[in-house]
Protein backbone atom coordinates (compact mmCIF):
# COMPACT_ATOMS: atom_id res chain seq x y z
CA UNK A 1 0.00 0.00 0.00
CA UNK A 2 2.82 2.50 1.15
CA UNK A 3 4.78 1.18 -2.08
CA UNK A 4 1.69 2.26 -4.29
CA UNK A 5 1.03 5.42 -2.57
CA UNK A 6 4.75 6.45 -3.16
CA UNK A 7 4.55 5.64 -6.72
CA UNK A 8 1.44 7.80 -7.25
CA UNK A 9 3.03 11.13 -5.41
CA UNK A 10 5.96 10.30 -8.07
CA UNK A 11 3.70 10.34 -11.06
CA UNK A 12 1.68 13.19 -10.10
CA UNK A 13 4.76 14.94 -9.11
CA UNK A 14 6.15 14.23 -12.81
CA UNK A 15 3.04 15.51 -14.15
CA UNK A 16 3.20 18.41 -12.34
CA UNK A 17 6.99 19.24 -13.15
CA UNK A 18 5.70 18.59 -16.65
CA UNK A 19 2.85 20.94 -16.35
CA UNK A 20 5.34 23.62 -15.30
CA UNK A 21 7.75 23.01 -17.97
CA UNK A 22 4.92 22.89 -20.88
CA UNK A 23 4.09 26.29 -19.73
CA UNK A 24 7.38 27.80 -19.41
CA UNK A 25 7.98 26.77 -23.12
CA UNK A 26 4.78 27.82 -24.54
CA UNK A 27 5.84 31.20 -22.49
CA UNK A 28 6.61 34.29 -25.02
CA UNK A 29 7.48 33.20 -28.35
CA UNK A 30 11.01 34.56 -30.60
CA UNK A 31 9.88 37.87 -32.60
CA UNK A 32 9.88 37.46 -36.25
CA UNK A 33 13.12 38.04 -38.05
CA UNK A 34 13.08 42.09 -39.80
CA UNK A 35 13.36 42.45 -43.14
CA UNK A 36 16.80 43.85 -43.59
CA UNK A 37 16.62 47.90 -45.01
CA UNK A 38 19.55 50.13 -46.09
CA UNK A 39 18.97 53.04 -43.64
CA UNK A 40 19.79 56.48 -44.74
CA UNK A 41 22.56 58.02 -43.99
CA UNK A 42 22.58 60.50 -41.14
CA UNK A 43 25.63 62.87 -40.70
CA UNK A 44 25.76 62.42 -36.65
CA UNK A 45 28.41 65.70 -36.77
CA UNK A 46 25.35 68.00 -38.03
CA UNK A 47 23.03 66.73 -36.41
CA UNK A 48 25.26 67.40 -32.74
CA UNK A 49 25.70 70.99 -33.65
CA UNK A 50 22.12 71.36 -34.69
CA UNK A 51 21.13 69.97 -30.80
CA UNK A 52 24.07 71.93 -29.50
CA UNK A 53 22.58 75.08 -30.57
CA UNK A 54 19.00 74.06 -29.61
CA UNK A 55 20.33 73.62 -26.20
CA UNK A 56 21.83 77.19 -25.80
CA UNK A 57 18.14 78.32 -25.40
CA UNK A 58 17.55 78.31 -22.01
CA UNK A 59 13.59 77.37 -22.14
CA UNK A 60 13.16 76.56 -18.67
CA UNK A 61 10.50 75.58 -17.08
CA UNK A 62 10.44 75.71 -12.81
CA UNK A 63 7.14 75.55 -11.55
CA UNK A 64 3.13 76.61 -12.72
CA UNK A 65 3.21 79.56 -10.14
CA UNK A 66 6.72 81.10 -11.89
CA UNK A 67 5.80 82.81 -15.29
CA UNK A 68 8.72 81.11 -18.37
CA UNK A 69 10.87 83.32 -20.22
CA UNK A 70 8.75 83.62 -23.31
CA UNK A 71 11.72 85.31 -25.22
CA UNK A 72 13.58 82.12 -24.77
CA UNK A 73 10.99 80.02 -26.41
CA UNK A 74 10.38 82.43 -29.19
CA UNK A 75 14.23 82.42 -30.04
CA UNK A 76 14.21 78.62 -30.40
CA UNK A 77 11.40 79.08 -32.45
CA UNK A 78 13.47 81.55 -34.52
CA UNK A 79 16.31 78.93 -34.29
CA UNK A 80 14.45 76.14 -35.68
CA UNK A 81 13.28 77.96 -38.40
CA UNK A 82 16.69 78.60 -39.47
CA UNK A 83 18.18 74.94 -38.99
CA UNK A 84 14.97 73.58 -40.70
CA UNK A 85 14.20 75.68 -43.91
CA UNK A 86 11.99 72.77 -45.46
CA UNK A 87 10.40 72.16 -42.64
CA UNK A 88 9.16 75.55 -42.40
CA UNK A 89 9.01 75.91 -45.77
CA UNK A 90 6.43 72.62 -46.92
CA UNK A 91 4.77 71.93 -43.48
CA UNK A 92 2.49 74.40 -41.90
CA UNK A 93 3.56 75.39 -38.70
CA UNK A 94 1.03 77.02 -35.93
CA UNK A 95 1.77 78.64 -32.52
CA UNK A 96 -0.04 77.22 -29.69
CA UNK A 97 -0.66 79.10 -26.90
CA UNK A 98 2.08 81.68 -27.88
CA UNK A 99 4.83 79.14 -26.96
CA UNK A 100 3.68 75.67 -27.91
CA UNK A 101 4.46 74.56 -31.73
CA UNK A 102 2.18 72.14 -33.97
CA UNK A 103 3.50 70.98 -37.46
CA UNK A 104 1.15 69.77 -40.03
CA UNK A 105 2.74 67.59 -42.52
CA UNK A 106 -0.32 66.94 -45.31
CA UNK A 107 -0.66 63.18 -46.77
CA UNK A 108 -2.07 62.64 -49.95
CA UNK A 109 -5.08 60.86 -48.28
CA UNK A 110 -6.17 63.51 -45.90
CA UNK A 111 -9.33 60.87 -45.23
CA UNK A 112 -6.74 59.23 -43.44
CA UNK A 113 -6.41 59.75 -39.70
CA UNK A 114 -2.93 61.64 -38.84
CA UNK A 115 -0.15 60.30 -36.96
CA UNK A 116 1.55 62.31 -34.11
CA UNK A 117 5.41 62.62 -33.32
CA UNK A 118 5.21 64.61 -29.97
CA UNK A 119 8.10 65.99 -27.88
CA UNK A 120 8.85 69.25 -25.49
CA UNK A 121 10.68 72.48 -25.42
CA UNK A 122 11.13 73.08 -22.05
CA UNK A 123 13.61 71.58 -19.32
CA UNK A 124 14.17 71.41 -16.46
CA UNK A 125 16.22 73.66 -14.13
CA UNK A 126 19.75 73.36 -12.94
CA UNK A 127 20.26 72.76 -9.43
CA UNK A 128 22.76 75.82 -8.51
CA UNK A 129 24.59 73.63 -6.10
CA UNK A 130 25.63 71.37 -8.29
CA UNK A 131 26.99 73.62 -11.48
CA UNK A 132 30.49 73.06 -10.25
CA UNK A 133 29.76 69.24 -10.96
CA UNK A 134 28.93 69.92 -14.64
CA UNK A 135 32.06 68.84 -16.94
CA UNK A 136 30.69 71.65 -19.04
CA UNK A 137 27.97 74.96 -18.77
CA UNK A 138 24.43 73.31 -18.81
CA UNK A 139 24.07 75.60 -21.54
CA UNK A 140 26.38 76.23 -23.61
CA UNK A 141 25.89 73.35 -25.99
CA UNK A 142 29.24 71.48 -25.39
CA UNK A 143 30.36 69.09 -28.04
CA UNK A 144 33.06 67.00 -26.69
CA UNK A 145 34.32 63.48 -26.07
CA UNK A 146 32.02 62.40 -28.96
CA UNK A 147 28.44 63.68 -27.13
CA UNK A 148 26.46 67.23 -27.08
CA UNK A 149 26.30 67.43 -23.14
CA UNK A 150 23.57 70.24 -21.73
CA UNK A 151 20.08 70.40 -20.24
CA UNK A 152 17.93 68.86 -22.56
CA UNK A 153 20.14 66.56 -24.37
CA UNK A 154 18.22 63.74 -22.97
CA UNK A 155 15.00 65.23 -22.18
CA UNK A 156 13.69 65.96 -24.81
CA UNK A 157 15.68 68.58 -27.41
CA UNK A 158 17.09 65.69 -28.41
CA UNK A 159 13.90 63.84 -29.67
CA UNK A 160 13.13 67.34 -31.19
CA UNK A 161 16.10 67.85 -33.13
CA UNK A 162 15.74 64.39 -34.21
CA UNK A 163 12.26 63.85 -35.78
CA UNK A 164 12.79 67.29 -37.64
CA UNK A 165 16.01 66.61 -38.76
CA UNK A 166 14.01 63.01 -40.38
CA UNK A 167 11.39 65.64 -41.68
CA UNK A 168 14.16 67.71 -43.23
CA UNK A 169 15.40 64.60 -44.45
CA UNK A 170 12.78 62.98 -46.04
CA UNK A 171 11.52 66.52 -48.00
CA UNK A 172 15.10 66.55 -48.99
CA UNK A 173 14.25 63.20 -50.72
CA UNK A 174 10.96 64.59 -52.07
CA UNK A 175 9.34 62.37 -49.85
CA UNK A 176 5.60 63.02 -48.91
CA UNK A 177 3.98 61.08 -46.62
CA UNK A 178 0.18 59.09 -47.50
CA UNK A 179 -1.06 59.70 -44.17
CA UNK A 180 -0.96 63.23 -42.51
CA UNK A 181 1.78 63.73 -40.38
CA UNK A 182 1.78 66.14 -37.19
CA UNK A 183 4.91 67.13 -34.83
CA UNK A 184 3.69 68.69 -31.69
CA UNK A 185 6.15 70.31 -29.32
CA UNK A 186 5.02 71.45 -26.08
CA UNK A 187 6.24 74.39 -23.76
CA UNK A 188 5.17 73.24 -20.18
CA UNK A 189 5.82 69.41 -20.41
CA UNK A 190 8.19 69.53 -17.19
CA UNK A 191 5.16 71.27 -15.37
CA UNK A 192 2.27 69.02 -16.28
CA UNK A 193 1.89 70.15 -19.91
CA UNK A 194 -1.53 71.85 -18.92
CA UNK A 195 -0.58 74.74 -21.45
CA UNK A 196 1.23 73.06 -24.34
CA UNK A 197 0.64 69.98 -25.07
CA UNK A 198 -3.07 69.68 -23.51
CA UNK A 199 -3.99 73.04 -25.64
CA UNK A 200 -2.62 71.26 -28.80
CA UNK A 201 -5.13 68.28 -28.03
CA UNK A 202 -7.39 70.88 -28.05
CA UNK A 203 -6.45 72.54 -31.22
CA UNK A 204 -6.58 69.17 -32.50
CA UNK A 205 -10.26 68.33 -31.25
CA UNK A 206 -10.88 71.58 -32.60
CA UNK A 207 -10.82 70.38 -35.73
CA UNK A 208 -12.85 67.43 -35.66
CA UNK A 209 -9.76 65.22 -36.01
CA UNK A 210 -8.93 62.19 -34.56
CA UNK A 211 -5.13 60.44 -34.49
CA UNK A 212 -3.90 57.31 -35.44
CA UNK A 213 -1.58 57.08 -33.06
CA UNK A 214 1.20 58.57 -30.76
CA UNK A 215 4.32 58.51 -30.56
CA UNK A 216 5.90 60.23 -27.28
CA UNK A 217 9.16 60.30 -24.92
CA UNK A 218 8.87 57.09 -22.59
CA UNK A 219 11.39 53.90 -22.40
CA UNK A 220 14.35 54.21 -24.15
CA UNK A 221 16.77 51.07 -25.67
CA UNK A 222 18.58 50.26 -22.22
CA UNK A 223 21.72 48.90 -22.60
CA UNK A 224 22.56 44.84 -22.38
CA UNK A 225 22.03 43.80 -18.07
CA UNK A 226 19.90 46.84 -16.92
CA UNK A 227 16.91 45.06 -17.66
CA UNK A 228 17.37 42.20 -14.91
CA UNK A 229 17.92 38.56 -16.85
CA UNK A 230 18.27 40.25 -19.91
CA UNK A 231 21.54 40.71 -21.18
CA UNK A 232 20.83 42.30 -24.90
CA UNK A 233 20.02 45.82 -24.88
CA UNK A 234 15.97 46.33 -24.18
CA UNK A 235 13.68 48.51 -25.80
CA UNK A 236 11.12 49.84 -23.48
CA UNK A 237 7.93 50.91 -25.56
CA UNK A 238 5.75 52.41 -22.89
CA UNK A 239 1.85 51.16 -23.97
CA UNK A 240 0.62 53.14 -20.72
CA UNK A 241 1.80 55.82 -17.94
CA UNK A 242 1.49 55.95 -14.37
CA UNK A 243 -1.30 58.53 -12.87
CA UNK A 244 -0.47 61.18 -10.27
CA UNK A 245 -1.87 62.53 -6.77
CA UNK A 246 -0.47 64.36 -4.39
CA UNK A 247 -2.11 64.42 -0.45
CA UNK A 248 -2.00 66.87 1.72
CA UNK A 249 -2.45 65.79 5.45
CA UNK A 250 -2.63 68.36 7.64
CA UNK A 251 -3.01 68.73 11.58
CA UNK A 252 -3.55 71.74 13.48
CA UNK A 253 -3.70 71.83 17.57
CA UNK A 254 -3.71 74.74 19.79
CA UNK A 255 0.31 75.13 19.89
CA UNK A 256 1.91 76.29 23.36
CA UNK A 257 4.87 76.13 25.01
CA UNK A 258 7.24 73.05 24.35
CA UNK A 259 8.06 72.78 28.27
CA UNK A 260 4.42 71.45 28.74
CA UNK A 261 3.87 69.24 25.73
CA UNK A 262 0.79 66.90 24.99
CA UNK A 263 1.79 63.70 24.48
CA UNK A 264 2.17 63.61 20.68
CA UNK A 265 2.62 67.10 19.00
CA UNK A 266 0.81 68.15 16.21
CA UNK A 267 4.23 66.97 14.20
CA UNK A 268 4.05 63.54 16.42
CA UNK A 269 0.65 62.85 15.27
CA UNK A 270 1.39 63.41 11.53
CA UNK A 271 4.36 60.99 11.85
CA UNK A 272 2.17 58.60 12.95
CA UNK A 273 -0.12 59.10 9.86
CA UNK A 274 3.01 58.98 7.52
CA UNK A 275 4.62 55.77 9.10
CA UNK A 276 0.84 54.12 9.01
CA UNK A 277 1.08 55.20 5.13
CA UNK A 278 4.47 53.88 4.48
CA UNK A 279 3.73 50.53 6.08
CA UNK A 280 0.96 49.75 3.88
CA UNK A 281 1.68 49.38 0.70
CA UNK A 282 -0.87 49.39 -2.20
CA UNK A 283 -1.26 45.85 -3.75
CA UNK A 284 0.98 44.58 -6.54
CA UNK A 285 -0.42 44.13 -9.28
CA UNK A 286 2.05 41.81 -12.15
CA UNK A 287 -0.45 42.01 -15.58
CA UNK A 288 1.74 44.73 -17.01
CA UNK A 289 5.05 43.81 -15.82
CA UNK A 290 4.09 39.99 -16.70
CA UNK A 291 2.67 41.16 -20.66
CA UNK A 292 6.50 43.08 -20.49
CA UNK A 293 8.55 39.65 -19.75
CA UNK A 294 6.16 37.58 -21.98
CA UNK A 295 8.03 39.45 -24.92
CA UNK A 296 11.58 39.27 -23.12
CA UNK A 297 10.79 35.41 -22.23
CA UNK A 298 13.02 33.93 -25.24
CA UNK A 299 15.85 35.53 -23.81
CA UNK A 300 15.35 35.21 -20.13
CA UNK A 301 17.18 32.55 -17.22
CA UNK A 302 15.23 29.51 -17.40
CA UNK A 303 14.16 30.62 -13.60
CA UNK A 304 12.91 34.21 -14.46
CA UNK A 305 10.82 32.04 -17.56
CA UNK A 306 9.51 29.69 -15.38
CA UNK A 307 8.37 31.80 -12.66
CA UNK A 308 6.47 34.09 -14.93
CA UNK A 309 5.28 31.42 -17.23
CA UNK A 310 3.50 30.40 -13.77
CA UNK A 311 2.60 33.05 -11.91
CA UNK A 312 -0.54 31.30 -10.01
CA UNK A 313 2.50 29.49 -8.46
CA UNK A 314 5.23 32.12 -8.08
CA UNK A 315 3.19 35.19 -7.73
CA UNK A 316 3.96 36.06 -3.85
CA UNK A 317 8.00 35.02 -4.73
CA UNK A 318 7.80 37.61 -7.77
CA UNK A 319 6.02 40.49 -6.27
CA UNK A 320 8.21 40.29 -3.22
CA UNK A 321 11.76 40.13 -5.24
CA UNK A 322 10.51 43.39 -7.70
CA UNK A 323 9.12 45.06 -4.23
CA UNK A 324 12.21 45.08 -3.20
CA UNK A 325 13.51 47.29 -5.58
CA UNK A 326 12.68 51.09 -6.30
CA UNK A 327 12.75 50.84 -9.67
CA UNK A 328 10.92 47.38 -10.34
CA UNK A 329 8.52 48.91 -7.45
CA UNK A 330 6.92 51.07 -9.19
CA UNK A 331 6.28 48.83 -12.17
CA UNK A 332 3.51 46.86 -10.35
CA UNK A 333 2.22 49.13 -7.26
CA UNK A 334 0.72 52.31 -6.67
CA UNK A 335 3.54 54.07 -5.05
CA UNK A 336 3.97 56.10 -2.05
CA UNK A 337 6.03 58.87 -1.88
CA UNK A 338 6.57 61.46 1.46
CA UNK A 339 7.78 64.48 -0.32
CA UNK A 340 7.38 67.86 2.20
CA UNK A 341 6.44 68.68 5.29
CA UNK A 342 6.20 71.59 7.07
CA UNK A 343 5.61 72.55 10.83
CA UNK A 344 7.06 74.53 13.66
CA UNK A 345 8.61 77.89 13.78
CA UNK A 346 10.76 77.69 16.81
CA UNK A 347 12.55 75.06 19.04
CA UNK A 348 10.57 76.08 22.03
CA UNK A 349 7.18 76.16 20.78
CA UNK A 350 4.38 73.83 20.13
CA UNK A 351 2.90 73.88 16.38
CA UNK A 352 0.05 74.77 15.44
CA UNK A 353 -0.08 73.56 12.43
CA UNK A 354 1.76 70.58 10.60
CA UNK A 355 1.17 69.58 7.24
CA UNK A 356 2.93 66.39 4.77
CA UNK A 357 2.50 66.19 0.96
CA UNK A 358 2.05 62.71 -0.10
CA UNK A 359 2.60 61.48 -3.83
CA UNK A 360 1.21 58.86 -4.94
CA UNK A 361 1.96 57.68 -8.59
CA UNK A 362 -1.45 55.11 -9.46
CA UNK A 363 -0.92 51.89 -11.61
CA UNK A 364 -3.77 51.83 -14.61
CA UNK A 365 -6.51 50.01 -12.40
CA UNK A 366 -6.35 52.51 -9.40
CA UNK A 367 -8.24 55.79 -8.79
CA UNK A 368 -7.70 59.12 -7.83
CA UNK A 369 -10.85 58.44 -5.54
CA UNK A 370 -9.54 55.11 -4.60
CA UNK A 371 -6.33 56.97 -3.26
CA UNK A 372 -7.98 59.12 -1.32
CA UNK A 373 -10.31 56.58 0.52
CA UNK A 374 -7.22 54.04 0.84
CA UNK A 375 -5.39 56.72 2.69
CA UNK A 376 -8.46 57.62 4.92
CA UNK A 377 -8.86 54.19 5.77
CA UNK A 378 -4.92 53.23 6.32
CA UNK A 379 -4.09 56.31 8.88
CA UNK A 380 -7.89 56.59 10.30
CA UNK A 381 -7.31 59.08 12.47
CA UNK A 382 -9.82 62.17 12.54
CA UNK A 383 -6.86 64.09 13.67
CA UNK A 384 -5.61 63.98 10.41
CA UNK A 385 -7.16 66.28 7.90
CA UNK A 386 -6.82 64.73 4.15
CA UNK A 387 -7.71 66.80 1.20
CA UNK A 388 -6.78 66.48 -2.73
CA UNK A 389 -5.57 70.19 -3.74
CA UNK A 390 -7.05 71.54 -7.34
CA UNK A 391 -5.12 70.22 -10.13
CA UNK A 392 -3.29 67.95 -8.34
CA UNK A 393 -4.25 64.70 -9.90
CA UNK A 394 -4.61 62.71 -12.64
CA UNK A 395 -5.68 59.33 -13.64
CA UNK A 396 -3.26 56.75 -15.22
CA UNK A 397 -4.01 56.33 -18.86
CA UNK A 398 -5.15 53.29 -20.49
CA UNK A 399 -3.48 50.74 -22.13
CA UNK A 400 -2.21 50.77 -25.59
CA UNK A 401 -2.54 47.57 -27.61
CA UNK A 402 0.00 45.72 -28.84
CA UNK A 403 -1.13 43.75 -31.55
CA UNK A 404 -2.28 46.74 -33.70
CA UNK A 405 -0.52 48.06 -36.81
CA UNK A 406 0.97 51.16 -34.87
CA UNK A 407 2.81 49.07 -32.20
CA UNK A 408 3.81 46.36 -34.94
CA UNK A 409 5.44 49.42 -36.89
CA UNK A 410 7.97 50.33 -33.86
CA UNK A 411 8.82 47.19 -33.65
CA UNK A 412 9.66 47.16 -37.25
CA UNK A 413 11.40 50.60 -37.49
CA UNK A 414 13.49 50.07 -34.42
CA UNK A 415 14.80 45.86 -35.56
CA UNK A 416 15.60 47.85 -38.81
CA UNK A 417 17.74 50.76 -37.16
CA UNK A 418 18.75 48.68 -33.55
CA UNK A 419 19.07 45.18 -34.75
CA UNK A 420 20.59 44.35 -32.09
CA UNK A 421 18.06 45.21 -29.41
CA UNK A 422 14.95 43.21 -28.28
CA UNK A 423 11.56 45.23 -27.38
CA UNK A 424 8.87 45.08 -24.86
CA UNK A 425 5.95 46.96 -23.84
CA UNK A 426 6.30 48.69 -20.43
CA UNK A 427 4.68 51.13 -18.17
CA UNK A 428 6.34 54.37 -17.69
CA UNK A 429 6.38 55.21 -13.97
CA UNK A 430 6.40 59.12 -14.64
CA UNK A 431 4.55 61.72 -16.37
CA UNK A 432 4.53 62.62 -19.94
CA UNK A 433 2.66 64.96 -22.67
CA UNK A 434 1.04 61.94 -24.32
CA UNK A 435 -1.58 61.24 -21.51
CA UNK A 436 -3.29 64.70 -23.06
CA UNK A 437 -3.92 63.31 -26.28
CA UNK A 438 -6.06 60.28 -24.63
CA UNK A 439 -9.30 62.24 -25.48
CA UNK A 440 -8.25 62.06 -29.59
CA UNK A 441 -6.27 58.93 -29.93
CA UNK A 442 -6.98 55.49 -28.72
CA UNK A 443 -2.84 54.25 -29.74
CA UNK A 444 -0.58 55.57 -27.44
CA UNK A 445 3.33 54.92 -27.28
CA UNK A 446 6.03 56.38 -25.46
CA UNK A 447 9.36 55.83 -26.57
CA UNK A 448 12.68 57.57 -26.72
CA UNK A 449 14.56 56.08 -29.66
CA UNK A 450 18.06 56.12 -27.96
CA UNK A 451 20.33 53.49 -26.63
CA UNK A 452 21.56 54.23 -23.79
CA UNK A 453 23.35 53.20 -20.02
CA UNK A 454 22.73 52.78 -16.55
CA UNK A 455 24.78 56.06 -15.64
CA UNK A 456 23.74 58.04 -18.60
CA UNK A 457 20.27 57.40 -17.23
CA UNK A 458 20.70 59.19 -13.97
CA UNK A 459 21.68 62.22 -15.70
CA UNK A 460 18.29 62.53 -16.90
CA UNK A 461 16.94 65.91 -14.79
CA UNK A 462 20.78 65.82 -12.98
CA UNK A 463 24.58 66.14 -13.68
CA UNK A 464 26.28 65.97 -16.69
CA UNK A 465 23.19 65.29 -18.88
CA UNK A 466 24.63 64.29 -22.39
CA UNK A 467 24.12 62.24 -25.72
CA UNK A 468 26.45 60.36 -28.12
CA UNK A 469 27.00 61.79 -31.38
CA UNK A 470 26.17 57.70 -32.56
CA UNK A 471 22.86 57.67 -31.09
CA UNK A 472 21.58 61.34 -32.01
CA UNK A 473 22.53 60.03 -35.54
CA UNK A 474 20.52 56.31 -35.17
CA UNK A 475 17.61 58.57 -33.14
CA UNK A 476 17.00 60.90 -36.98
CA UNK A 477 17.31 57.03 -38.55
CA UNK A 478 14.44 55.25 -36.62
CA UNK A 479 12.43 58.20 -37.05
CA UNK A 480 12.58 58.60 -40.80
CA UNK A 481 11.76 54.38 -40.75
CA UNK A 482 9.15 55.61 -38.13
CA UNK A 483 7.51 57.78 -40.65
CA UNK A 484 7.76 56.40 -43.45
CA UNK A 485 6.46 53.06 -42.03
CA UNK A 486 3.27 54.97 -39.86
CA UNK A 487 2.97 57.88 -43.07
CA UNK A 488 1.86 54.73 -45.39
CA UNK A 489 -1.82 53.51 -45.63
CA UNK A 490 -3.15 51.24 -43.79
Amino acid sequence: MLESLGILALVLALFFLAFLLIRTVLFGKVPPPIPETELPAVDGEIVAEHLAAVLRHRTISEAEEKPVDAQAFLNLHRELERLYPRVHATLRVEVVNRLSLLYIWKGKDETLDPVLFAGHLDVVPVDPETRDAWKFPPFDGHIEEGAVWGRGALDTKNSVVAVLEAVETLLKQGYQPVRTILLAFGHDEEIGGFQGAAQIAGRIQAYNTRLAAVLDEGGAILSGGVVPGVRFPVALIGTAEKGYATLQLTVESSGGHSSMPPRHTGIGVLACAITRLENAPFPARLYLVRRMFEFLAPFLPFGLRLAFANLWLFRPLISRALGANPRTNALIRTTTAVTMVRGGVKDNVLPARTTAEVNFRLMPGDRVADVVAFARRVIADDAVQINLPQGRAWEASRVSPTDSAAFQGILQALGQVYPEAISAPYLVAGATDARHYQPICEQIYRLSPMMITAEELKTIHSVNEHISIETLARMVQFYIQLIKIWGENG
